[in-house]
């Protein structure tokens, strides 16, 4: 299953704000309103961690202390992309051909 989210930017302040949107293959999952925080990433020198968090938590309902891991299940493949476009499931669509008449 590929999980994504997207963000829509809303005007142009500094830090910016805007909707960020999670998915879940093709299902959305979640929404919000968010206020980016690019200064807190660049000089704590945290970056974007897969399978834990080893900053400040993203909730407050994390259990124990950091880092805090993924458990669950196994993260096979991480990808970002920053490209602007959305997200195209190319595996779906090819399924999706195949299932046409």
């Amino acid at each position: 299953m590929v999980l994504s989210a997207s963000f829509e930017r809303e005007g142009d302040s500094l830090p910016a704000e805007g909707t960020l949107t999670l998915h879940a293959g093709d299902r959305e999952v979640g929404r919000g309103r968010i206020k980016t925080q690019p200064g807190k990433f660049s000089i704590a020198g945290e970056g974007l961690n897969i399978g834990k968090d080893s900053g400040e938590p993203v909730t407050g309902d994390y259990p124990g202390q950091a880092p805090w891991a993924f458990t669950g299940g196994t993260i096979r493949r991480a990808a970002v992309d920053v490209s602007g476009e959305p997200f195209t499931d190319l595996a779906a669509e090819a399924r999706m051909a195949f299932l046409r008449d």
